[in-house]
């Protein structure tokens, strides 16, 4: 795993936990500026949280809470999907990790 998609693994850590004590107003403009410099490097950064998830779905890895069904949804996110623009193609470099219910 790239150094890069480490940052972004920490930085994505830490804003859960920001958002878990209620301060991600406090430090909005900061992720958002640090999001724009790892895009301007050609990584984007994808919090599929709330997302629909099917069995199907390839850039997911998911751990199931309950029963699976057809309306599971991701209700969770431990890790992001990471894409890294190349060749005027974006080409997963990491897989989010999930839960779904």
């Amino acid at each position: 795993m790239s150094q890069n998609v480490q940052l972004i693994n920490q930085v994505f850590e830490i804003s859960q936990k920001i958002e878990q004590e209620q301060l991600s107003a406090k430090f909005e403009r900061n992720f958002t500026k640090i999001y724009n410099l790892l895009e301007e490097e050609g990584l984007h950064c994808i919090n599929p949280l709330g997302e629909k998830y099917t069995e199907s779905r390839t850039d997911c890895e998911a751990s199931i809470a309950g029963k699976a069904n057809h309306n599971m949804k991701i209700t969770k996110v431990i890790k992001p999907i990471v894409y890294k623009q190349e060749n005027g193609q974006m080409v997963l470099i990491q897989k989010g990790i999930v839960i779904v219910e």
